[in-house]
């Protein structure tokens, strides 16, 4: 089944796009976001409901460097990632090569959440890195508005963590 997954990822997914000259070249896949498995997760919101979310799963370095460089704005307002560490991390995230600004909410070992921001796409004087500033375990990043559109807040939404 996941092969099957994979495939029908890749033929959807996969184009290569031109794109104005003031971006540089933008495609619908890259071999690390096709590598990533993908699984449902679910997250409490601020109001208690819980939301199913269908996401792509970087739990590797390889997935995780990967993440949404080189994809399509379209392809991004469709797809989350899940960034998954096997032990907390004090890592920040980078928006090279990304063409759509991202929110980002970055959860502890339990699932709470820490921090949710959102990331610019960077501009040759705009070059930050993003980060809670606490450790976590797990980042999900979503287009640009998403948290706000379900509810997720640093207030009182968490991650279910699954074993």
């Amino acid at each position: 089944m996941k092969i099957i997954i994979r495939l029908i990822i890749y033929g959807v997914l996969f184009s290569v796009v031109h794109t104005s000259s003031a971006q540089s070249q933008c495609v619908d896949a890259t071999e690390g976001l096709l590598s990533m498995d993908q699984e449902k997760i679910a997250l409490v919101n601020d109001s208690g409901q819980e939301v199913s979310l269908q996401v792509f799963v970087a739990d590797d370095n390889y997935e995780r460097a990967s993440g949404f460089q080189h994809i399509c704005p379209r392809v991004i307002d469709k797809v989350l990632i899940l960034f998954r560490y096997d032990v907390e991390s004090a890592g920040r995230f980078h928006m090279q090569n990304v063409h759509a600004p991202l929110d980002i909410a970055f959860f502890d070992a339990d699932g709470v959440l820490i921090s949710a921001m959102l990331m610019q796409t960077y501009t040759e004087d705009f070059r930050p890195l993003f980060g809670p500033g606490a450790p976590f375990q797990f980042a999900l990043e979503a287009r640009q508005g998403f948290f706000a559109e379900i509810n997720v807040s640093a207030a009182s939404s968490y991650l279910k963590i699954s074993d």
